[in-house]
Parts: C-alpha cells; sequence; structure tokens
C-alpha cells in the first residue's frame, strides 16, 4: 500500500484526543493534507477538532478550501464559527461580505460576531462600511467596539471612507452611532470629544420592581429567592431572562413557570425575535418547553396578533403538533407574508406537515435565502414518504434553474436523482463547486448513466469528493491501496467488503491481505471481513496478527473471525508443527495464544509440549511461559519442570505524576497574603483561557504556587487534582457569583467535591457592585466556614475601590481582589494604603488594562517603546500592599514570557513615571471610549426596552 501522512491517518482515530493532536501535526503542505483537514473541519464530531482543521486551513492560503470554511460558518459550535470566520478572512475571501449581513443579525454568540466584523472589515475594506456602521448597534459592546476599531482603521487612509462615517453620525439621533462616530472621529483627529448631547436618555423605565433593584444581580437574585412570583412583575422577571448572571436568568424562569401566566409568555417569546442578546432565547425555548398552559389558546392569540417571527414560529409548530385546522389555516397564510421573517417563521413548522406540503415547496420560489432555507433543511432531513420524496425532487428540479447556493445546487441534484433527470445531473456533474459535482455523479453513477471517460476523469480528480463519487467495483481495489486521501481509501473499502459486492474469492483474499497492512486500524478492522481462517495459510496469519494489533478495533474484529472456525485448532497445529510450519515469532505467539485459550487438559499438554521444544524462538518462549499463569495450579503436579518455569506474578505498583516543587530560590518571591498567613507568588495564575496541564505544571515549577480557579476551568481542574499530592504548597483562589448563606456554603461545598479537596486556600464572592452584597449575614457565614476549616481565608472582588474601602471599615475583610492598572491607578491613594493598614491581603487584575496598555495611543512618535505585559505586572506589584496579579496567558508563549515576573517583581523607580504617563494618555482615551462606545445606549436593556414598544398599528 502506499504509505499515508501519519498524522493524517490519526486523525481519524476513535479518540478525540489523538485528533486533537493529529489536526496540528498533519503535513498542510501537501494538497492530500489540506483535503484530509477539510474532512475533519465537516465531518468531525469533536468541535476542538474542528476548529483546529479550520484554523489550519486558514493558515494554509488555498483558496480551493473556501467553500469549506464557508459551511463551517453554520456548525452548531461557536468555537469552529469563530475560527472559520477567521480564515476565511486570512483567505480573502468575498464571500464573508455576503455572510457577515447574515452574522450581525442573527449569530447569538457575541464573540463570533466580532470576528465577522474583523473578518469582513479586512477583506471588503470600503465596501463593508454600511455594514460595519449597522453594527454600531450590537447589544454587546465588544462587538461594536470591533466596528468602531475597523471604521478607525478604513478612516484612517481614505478621506472618502471617513465623509462617508461623518455624514452617518450627521444624519443619525443621539445614541450608539452618533456617540461611537463621534469617538471615532475623536481618534481620527487626536482630540477629544465629549459625550453630551451624542446619547439619549433611551426608552422610559419599565415597571418598577420594588425592593428588587440592586446594582449587583447577586444580590437581586437573593432577593428575589425571597420573594413569591405573584409578587413581581412579569415584565422585570421577562427582562432579566437576558441577563449575564446566569442565577438570576434562572430563578426569574423558575419564577415565570411558577406564575403559569400567557401573557408573561407572550412578552418573554419577544426575546426569540433578538437572538444576539446572550442565552435570552435560550432560556425563552426551556421556559415553553417546562411552562403549563394552553397552548392551542395561546397560539391563536399569537397567530391573531400583528406577527412576531419568533412567536409565530412556536405557535406554527403547535399548530402542526396539535393537528388544528384554524390554526393551519392562519400558519399558511402567513407563509405568503410580506416579511421574510414571517414567511420562515410560518415554513419553520408548516415543513413537518404532510399536509401543507404544496406551500412549504412553493416557498423554494421565495425570493429570500433564509425562506428557502428552511425547505432546503426539510429536504435534507428526508421526508419520511416516497410520495413526499417524489413531490420534493420533481420541486427541486423545477427550482433548479434558480438555485444559487451550493447547498441549493446540492439539494437539486439529489432531487434530480431521486426522479431521473438524466440532463439535469450531467449538467450539475460540470458544476463549480466540487460538492455539487460529487452529488451529481454519485447519482449517475448509481443509476449507471456514467460513461468510461466521465468514470475515468473523476478518478483522476484531485478532489477525494470527486473520486469517491465515481467508485465502482473495478475502480475501488486501486483506490484502496493507493489514494492518497484515507476518506476514499475507506469508501472503497466499504464496498468491497459490501455482502452486495460480487467478488471472486481470489479477489477477497487479496484485498482483505493489502488492508490488513493498512496504517489505518479501521481499514485493517474492515479487512477481517475478506479473509477466512480455514482459508489460505496467507488468510490465518493476517487474522492471527491482526487478533495481535495494536488497535481494540482491529483485535476484536480479527477474534470475532477466528472464534468462528470450528476448525480453528487444526488448522493452529499445522500451522505451528506442520510441514510448513511458520518461523515468523508474532505469528506463533499469536498461534499459541488460540491454540491454548482453553486452559483445560488438551491445552496443558499443548503447552508442555511447547515449551519442551528447544527449536522454539526466545520470544515464543517467554510468552508460553507467561502464559502458564493462566492454568490452574493442580495441573502443574504432573509436570515439575514446567512449573519450574513459571514467572512470579509481577507486583504492580502504584504510579502517579511526580512533579518537582519549587526550590528554596523560587520561592524567595513570594510574598505574604496580608495577615492571612499564606504566602503567595507574584503571579495568580488564572485557568481562565485553558492553558494545558503541562503549561501549568511547567508554571509552578517556576515558582508559581497561586491559581485561580472557576467550575468550568477544566484544565486547571486536571492540573489540580494531579498535584493533590503538593495541596500544601499550592494557594487556590476560587469564588461564587451568589449571595445569601445558604448559597455560600453551597458552593464551598461544591467546588470541594469538585477539587477533591478537604479546604479552600482564598474564596472570594466574585464581582461585587453594590453594599448590600458584603453584608454582616454572609460576612459571618463565610466566618463560620473559615472555622470550619473549609476555607483558609476569604474575601471579594470588585471594580468599586470606594465601595472596598467603606466595606474594610464595616468588616475586617482579610482579602480583596481589585481592578488595577496604570490606566486605572486610583486605587494607590483611595484604597491601597487602607487595606496595608488594616493587613487586608491585596490582588489585583486587569493590569495590562485589557490590552490597552500595550497598544500606541494618538499622538505617541512612531518609534515610541511601549509597555510589555511583564511591565504592566510590574507595575502593579511595585505598589505597597499588593501581595500578586492575577496573570490569564492565552498560549504557552505568552505564560513563558510572563513568567518574568517572577525573577524580578518590581519595576525600576525611572520606569515607574514613564509607566504612569502612558497609562494616563490610555486613561484618556478609554473615559472617551466609556462614554461612547462601551456604555452608549444599546445594550440588553436597551434591547429588551425596544422589544416592548408598542406595535405599529398595522397599514389601512
Amino acid at each position: 500500500m502506499t504509505p499515508l501522512d501519519p498524522a493524517a491517518v490519526r486523525l481519524f482515530d476513535e479518540a478525540a484526543e489523538v485528533r486533537r493532536e493529529a489536526v496540528d501535526a498533519v503535513d498542510a503542505a501537501a494538497l492530500a493534507g489540506r483535503y484530509a483537514l477539510r474532512q475533519a473541519l465537516l465531518g468531525d464530531e469533536d468541535a476542538e477538532v474542528r476548529a483546529s482543521a479550520a484554523r489550519r486551513l486558514g493558515d494554509a492560503r488555498d483558496r480551493r478550501f473556501t467553500p469549506a470554511l464557508l459551511e463551517a460558518l453554520r456548525d452548531p459550535l461557536p468555537a469552529v464559527r469563530d475560527r472559520a470566520w477567521r480564515a476565511l478572512a486570512r483567505l480573502g475571501a468575498r464571500e464573508v461580505l455576503r455572510e457577515a449581513e447574515r452574522a450581525i443579525r442573527e449569530e447569538p454568540v457575541w464573540w463570533v460576531r466580532r470576528a465577522a466584523v474583523r473578518a469582513v472589515a479586512s477583506v471588503a475594506g470600503a465596501e463593508a462600511l454600511p455594514l460595519l456602521l449597522r453594527t454600531l448597534e450590537d447589544p454587546f459592546w465588544r462587538v461594536r467596539n470591533a466596528a468602531v476599531q475597523a471604521l478607525i482603521w478604513l478612516g484612517e487612509g481614505d478621506a472618502q471612507a471617513r465623509q462617508r462615517v461623518r455624514a452617518v453620525g450627521e444624519e443619525a439621533r443621539p445614541g450608539p452611532v452618533k456617540a461611537a462616530v463621534a469617538y471615532i472621529e475623536g481618534v481620527w483627529s487626536g482630540s477629544p470629544v465629549s459625550g453630551g448631547g451624542l446619547v439619549s436618555a433611551g426608552p422610559g423605565p419599565v415597571a418598577p420592581a420594588a425592593g428588587l433593584d440592586d446594582e449587583d444581580p447577586a444580590v437581586v437574585t437573593a432577593r428575589l429567592e425571597r420573594t413569591p412570583a405573584s409578587e413581581v412583575t412579569p415584565v422585570k422577571l421577562v427582562e432579566w431572562l437576558g441577563d449575564p448572571h446566569e442565577p438570576l436568568r434562572m430563578l426569574a424562569r423558575r419564577r415565570l413557570i411558577e406564575r403559569r401566566d400567557p401573557e408573561a409568555l407572550r412578552l418573554a417569546m419577544r426575546w426569540l425575535d433578538e437572538p444576539r442578546v446572550p442565552h435570552a432565547a435560550e432560556e425563552v425555548r426551556t421556559l415553553l418547553e417546562r411552562i403549563d398552559v394552553d397552548e392551542l389558546s395561546l397560539a391563536s392569540r399569537i397567530l391573531g396578533e400583528p406577527p412576531r417571527p419568533g412567536a409565530v414560529a412556536w405557535a406554527a409548530r403547535v399548530a402542526v403538533r396539535r393537528d388544528d385546522s384554524g390554526l393551519m389555516e392562519r400558519v399558511q397564510a402567513l407563509a405568503r407574508h410580506e416579511e421574510p421573517d414571517v414567511r420562515r417563521a410560518a415554513l419553520s413548522g408548516l415543513v413537518f406537515d404532510p399536509a401543507s406540503r404544496e406551500t412549504v415547496l412553493a416557498a423554494l420560489g421565495d425570493p429570500d435565502a433564509s425562506v428557502r432555507e428552511e425547505v432546503i433543511a426539510a429536504w435534507e432531513r428526508r421526508p419520511p414518504a416516497p410520495s413526499a420524496i417524489q413531490a420534493f425532487g420533481r420541486a427541486l428540479v423545477a427550482f433548479a434553474p434558480r438555485a444559487s447556493t451550493a447547498r441549493e445546487r446540492r439539494a437539486v441534484a439529489e432531487g434530480a436523482g431521486c426522479v431521473g433527470d438524466e440532463a439535469l445531473l450531467a449538467r450539475l456533474s460540470k458544476d463549480a463547486d466540487a460538492s455539487v459535482r460529487a452529488v451529481a455523479l454519485g447519482e449517475r453513477a448509481v443509476r449507471g448513466s456514467l460513461t468510461a471517460e466521465e468514470r475515468r476523469e473523476a478518478l483522476s480528480h484531485e478532489d477525494p469528493w470527486i473520486r469517491t463519487a465515481v467508485l465502482d467495483v473495478a475502480s475501488a481495489p486501486g483506490v484502496c491501496e493507493d489514494d492518497p486521501d484515507l476518506s476514499a481509501r475507506r469508501a472503497a473499502l466499504s464496498l468491497l467488503a459490501s455482502r452486495d459486492t460480487p467478488l471472486s474469492p481470489e479477489e477477497r483474499r487479496s484485498i482483505g491481505l493489502a488492508s490488513a497492512r493498512s496504517q489505518d486500524p479501521w481499514m485493517r478492522a474492515r479487512a477481517t471481513e475478506l479473509l477466512r481462517a480455514e482459508g489460505t495459510r496467507e488468510e490465518l496469519e493476517a487474522l492471527l496478527r491482526l487478533s495481535l494489533d495494536a488497535s481494540p478495533m482491529a483485535r476484536s474484529a480479527a477474534a470475532s473471525v477466528l472464534e468462528a472456525c470450528g476448525t480453528l485448532d487444526a488448522h493452529l497445529t499445522g500451522l505451528l508443527r506442520g510441514a510448513e510450519r511458520t518461523q515468523d515469532a508474532d505469528v506463533r505467539v499469536s498461534a499459541y495464544t488460540w491454540l491454548l485459550r482453553r486452559a483445560d487438559t488438551p491445552a496443558f499438554e499443548q503447552l508442555c509440549t511447547a515449551l519442551r521444544d528447544s527449536s522454539e524462538p526466545a520470544r515464543v518462549v517467554a510468552h508460553l511461559e507467561a502464559m502458564t499463569l493462566v492454568f490452574p495450579d493442580e495441573a502443574f503436579t504432573v509436570a515439575p519442570d514446567i512449573e519450574r518455569r513459571r514467572p512470579s506474578r509481577p507486583r504492580r505498583e502504584k504510579t502517579g505524576l511526580k512533579r518537582t516543587a519549587p526550590d528554596g530560590s523560587l520561592r524567595a518571591s513570594w510574598r505574604p497574603l496580608g495577615s492571612t498567613g499564606l504566602s503567595v507568588s507574584p503571579l495568580v495564575l488564572s485557568g481562565a483561557n485553558g492553558l494545558s496541564p503541562a503549561s501549568l505544571a511547567e508554571a509552578h515549577e517556576a515558582g508559581v504556587n497561586a491559581f485561580f480557579w472557576e467550575p468550568d476551568y477544566t484544565q486547571l481542574t486536571r492540573f489540580l487534582k494531579m498535584t493533590r499530592g503538593q495541596r500544601e504548597e499550592l494557594v487556590l483562589v476560587a469564588g461564587t457569583y451568589h449571595s445569601g448563606p445558604a448559597a455560600l456554603r453551597r458552593d464551598v461545598e461544591s467546588a470541594l467535591r469538585q477539587l477533591r479537596t478537604d479546604r479552600l486556600d482564598v474564596f472570594l464572592l466574585f464581582w461585587v457592585r453594590s453594599p448590600e452584597r458584603l453584608n454582616a449575614e454572609d460576612f459571618e457565614a463565610l466566618e463560620k466556614l473559615r472555622a470550619e476549616g473549609k476555607l483558609r481565608a476569604f474575601g471579594f472582588s470588585t471594580h468599586l475601590r470606594d465601595l472596598a474601602v467603606e466595606a474594610l471599615r464595616r468588616n475586617p475583610w482579610p482579602v480583596v481582589m481589585t481592578r488595577h492598572s496604570a490606566a486605572h491607578p486610583g486605587a494607590e491613594a483611595a484604597f491601597f494604603p487602607e487595606a496595608l493598614s488594616r493587613g487586608t491581603g491585596v490582588l489585583t487584575f486587569t493590569a495590562t488594562c485589557y490590552g490597552r496598555l500595550l497598544q500606541p495611543m494618538p499622538g505617541m512618535p512612531a518609534d515610541a517603546a511601549l509597555p510589555s505585559a511583564v511591565d504592566c505586572y510590574r507595575y502593579s506589584l511595585s505598589q505597597p500592599g499588593v501581595s500578586a496579579c492575577l496573570s490569564a496567558p492565552r498560549s504557552h508563549r505568552e505564560l513563558l514570557q510572563n513568567l518574568e515576573v517572577l525573577s524580578r517583581p518590581r519595576m525600576m523607580p525611572e520606569a515607574l513615571e514613564a509607566m504612569r504617563a502612558h497609562g494616563a494618555r490610555v486613561r484618556a482615551r478609554n473615559q472617551q471610549f466609556n462614554a461612547l462606545v462601551r456604555q452608549a445606549p444599546g445594550g440588553t436593556r436597551d434591547t429588551f426596552l425596544a422589544l416592548l414598544e408598542e406595535d405599529e398599528p398595522p397599514p389601512t
């Protein structure tokens, strides 16, 4: 067999861990490697593999793989979609402009929308201006920021682009667009811009929920826990379904379920029309599944009102599921509504109603691609009835001249195959898109209408999809052995191993023996279906080798064939001692294993004969001596010479991960954490960005003893479990987003169970935004947990230094984690001295000001030196009272850079002033950004208020 890239073979391994490693090792410089990555991108079940494949294809800069990456933009996992956007940007794919139009409206994950914005700006340039300007109204500020940065970049070298942006800003009403344009103007001109008059107050306030509102959502959650559902307004509960604080969202949903209020449910459905607010639509869908209401009555109410797509989609499914003719008539009418989103929503239910097939198929002629997608998706699920398949097939053939996307043309090719339209299949066999050509060629191959020349041309094509589509019995053996793509080889072997494939015994044996030598364990396993233990000597030897295979799949397959052979022992005896005795040690080892498998009296006699045979190779003898251990002790009473050769049973010793603890020189940089009695390394390493356990162990060996943990930090969790033997050396910082004694105890005990430890070193109330979150009752609850030995120290984290100062004056909080950087130096005067005087341990975070301190500011000389992340950490660590700084490196390379802090935690005095000056510039720009972009109207609450606005009256 022609050898394959070993990494490309591992890319098909059953274990996801193996495939994750392999995707980075595949030779992407070779075309076969890129096709293997495409297969992984579109076919692997593991999201991490698919995301890595997208990244590698982008790095390869091969435009042939643009269609595959465009397909990946609809992957169910956001990490894959994000990587696909980035890869398409690297390829310079102009198609991203059309796709980004959809993404900024419908993509539910903010960081994927941000990737779309960056991709379209880098590829389309000035053509992307209208889309970027619309993105300034996104509910999430980080997406708006991506659009702002893109517009700044596009305008710096294009006077016409600047003028277009200014014109939009002048025409816009006070709000996020006008404010963002003002910020962009300030960057272009280098002059600060005030936010006054640029933002409006937004819609009026919703109905108040007396006694529940607070700046800190954990406090709101605790208050809501104590409040009966009937005393909270439905509007407020529905608003909270879009809150970033997960406990509050879940509790609001529970309260709505308790109310069983159809009107509240109608209100909640409005979130279905705003997919860009994280979690809201998902919470509503969960609510709809669990709430007990009269769904027919509610659906009737919805379908009688001015239509909202999200509610219509739900009502349409109810109408179909309950087979209500009156409701179905209304849904069918909405399938012809003037708004595409409403038509699409109605069709999303009608596609499941056989009686509505005519309406559904008519939608193939819809001018809107998203409406047609509902019909195409229904076809891809394949309607169960043969008559429905024929009806779809005829409709797709009629739709063929208007099919514009590769997905639509693939559906047309499948439909043409169903109804036997040879002329259409012949045209699609020459389609520019390889996936469409493969479908059409495959349909023709099944129907037997391919010419010999067409098959030869397809079999020599560079794309494995096309080669695979035309496989037949004549071509499959060659593909099975020599094709450069493993998926094609597998398809060929599947065809040949099929019970329906006519092969002579010689052909089956030849193919089986060749496949038994494959690098691919799957092919080795399938090879056993073509081999017979009672067949030729070569077949038996191949099966015996496969029964020792490194792959469990191959071993199991070979064992099944050997076990089914009724004359196996006779064949094995002939192989071991007959006239054509095999000399292959591997085959002899396997043959003896099978011959002695029953461990009965005849098997013992065979064992003794073999061990007394001085001609056996040393490896076989060692194996036979090991096999004596499977026989009962009493069997050896008649063979004392054999008993003396029995090896002693090996003692199994426990093994575990051993890590070198930091030595005394590395501990020298550790600092006391206030008066807690704990000592911490200058860096507290966060598991937020998924550093591998190996990287975390390297950091520990370099001197890091403090780690910041949350329950979803899976890699850090693995590392902490692996280092339980060094628990005394580690300082583990964990925490909670909840409020209330019961919730605090629950979260502490949950963390202890998850980490399999008996205590947490530092437990923080995360992201405190309200004084009530630091109430005396919660302080006492934490003190009690410390007295019980479950905590060594506790405290809180906050951005608000005044709140922190006041909290220390009320209660002796042992630890506080607060924001601090050269761009946010206020804690140096307002908080650090207070904490130092009271013996409070201080941890700081955002030392790089979210990376802004690492970027040049307007007005800086082009050759001015910028601080590094290490400089930023040292600046914070140089402040009196600061014990350690939180670091969340995104890669092993960043980790190694950050570890330089350990050898010299403090900044040189002369560098402090330069850092302060740079921080002041960043702060001034940051204040403008916060006022005009980050805190401008357009966030989640404003989005919800807009959804609540009165519907406009229908036109008369």
